[in-house]
């Protein structure tokens, strides 16, 4: 320290070593009537600065929005906090879209709760869920906080944030009942056999996509007439359960005998193309061997096939008027040949590639979407007016309802179903129309019946 001018005295103080070996030298000034004020002075600003913790790298004080993101989902949420891929993928995906446009080249020191209130805001005028605008605040907050600790911001803009509110209304919608759980299973034995019996395992089970497509067979203990659920796929990664316990359940023996017809098949392929199978195969695969798991986005497009021969596919509306679009065009009378032409004669009135271009989109995409407006178009045809929810997660629900509604102990449904009660109740247990149609009915009775309400 030393006395800059009377009454006025400069202290200095050294910072920590940071991890890359730098220390900062910082000062400051105070008003002090005596060398004794200013050593007091000193203390407490020496230990002032040995709490700020270590110096940021000069290669940070200027790091970008999407340079943060990047860093703090690698090395933090990923390496140090050990989060699921698919966690880190869906926040890299949120931040893409929604918030790398307008501030991602933005330095993080920069952003302000204005700047942020505005991309929130955006969020929600596009009609975002509730469930959408937390997601990006369980990013962005724990972001923060992790730039402050590290000397990258001097202040948290999330500190005070408040979400804005949505205007978005979710339709909810119901699992299956029985008979509609039927159509279903049915409808994958017709259009999509190959998925049929994951399906089938997942409705007697409640097993989540990555548990079913993740099941070895040395995990299926026929004797016992039970499966041991230890792993998950998580893209081509074999990862631990959602909750990180090992679980195991009784099954029918219906379900067991289907579980033996099916690798009975698989084995019976293998020999046919001469291939060697794996040790320990996967029950659920479309690799020779059995060493490759079902991909897991494979089931889930195989599944949208499904509901939309159902007429269940959940699409947003301009999604279904664009497809409808691609069927017009893909129909309208064909242009006539140019004489001399070559190839084929197109099978539509315009090429695919051609209604992709239209569209704004690929050929692919046009394939697909006149492929899917012809399965809807069919099932109008059909007279099919189905309104339930068809996806893997509807099967989950419909096996926690059907139990809890059959009176089973909500402890052993949640067992079964590998999470807490609590998780159970608010998430997978969904009030069907059966029971809806019994509750009415019973309060029906008891107030009807009363000679006293007669009217």
């Amino acid at each position: 320290m030393r006395e800059a001018r009377p009454g006025v005295w400069e202290l200095a103080a050294t910072t920590g070593s940071s991890s890359y070996g730098k220390t900062q030298r910082v000062y400051r000034r105070v008003a002090a009537g005596s060398a004794k004020e200013a050593a007091r002075a000193l203390a407490t600003f020496v230990a002032e600065v040995g709490s700020r913790g270590p110096v940021s790298r000069p290669d940070l004080r200027a790091i970008t929005l999407n340079e943060a993101v990047a860093m703090f989902l690698d090395e933090h949420l990923a390496g140090d906090k050990g989060r699921e891929h698919s966690t880190i993928a869906g926040y890299q995906q949120l931040h893409d879209r929604w918030f790398a446009p307008a501030l991602g080249l933005r330095p993080v020191r920069d952003l302000d709760e204005a700047l942020l209130d505005r991309a929130f805001g955006k969020m929600r005028a596009a009609g975002l869920s509730r469930s959408r605008l937390n997601q990006a605040k369980s990013l962005y907050g724990p972001l923060f906080r992790w730039a402050k600790a590290r000397r990258i911001i001097s202040r948290n803009p999330m500190l005070d944030f408040q979400l804005p509110t949505s205007t978005y209304v979710s339709k909810e919608r119901t699992p299956p009942e029985v008979e509609e759980l039927s159509m279903l299973l049915a409808q994958a034995v017709a259009v999509a056999p190959e998925v049929a019996p994951v399906l089938v395992l997942g409705a007697v089970t409640g097993m989540r996509r990555g548990e079913l497509v993740g099941l070895k067979r040395s995990r299926i203990r026929w004797d016992e007439q039970r499966i041991v659920v230890n792993a998950a796929m998580d893209g081509k990664r074999v990862k631990a359960t959602k909750t990180r316990r090992e679980r195991s359940f009784f099954v029918d023996e219906a379900t067991i005998a289907m579980l033996r017809r099916h690798c009975k098949h698989v084995d019976e392929l293998v020999a046919e193309v001469g291939a060697v199978p794996a040790p320990d195969p996967f029950v659920f695969t479309l690799s020779l061997d059995g060493s490759e798991p079902m991909p897991a986005h494979y089931l889930t497009k195989r599944v949208a096939v499904i509901k939309e021969h159902l007429g269940i596919e959940e699409k947003k509306p301009d999604t279904i008027a664009r497809e409808d679009e691609a069927l017009k065009l893909f129909r309208q009378a064909p242009a006539p040949r140019q004489p001399g032409a070559a190839g084929p004669t197109p099978k539509g009135g315009m090429p695919l590639r051609e209604i992709g271009a239209r569209l704004g989109r690929s050929e692919r995409w046009a394939a697909l979407a006149v492929a899917s407006a012809e399965r809807r178009e069919a099932a109008g045809r059909r007279g099919l007016s189905l309104d339930f929810d068809g996806s893997i997660l509807a099967l989950r629900k419909f096996t926690s309802s059907e139990l809890l509604d059959a009176g089973f102990n909500i402890g052993m449904v949640s067992q079964r179903q590998g999470h807490g009660p609590e998780v159970l109740v608010k998430h997978y247990s969904k009030s069907r129309r059966s029971s809806d149609r019994k509750a009415a009915e019973h309060l029906g009775r008891l107030v009807h019946q009363t000679p006293s309400n007669e009217i």
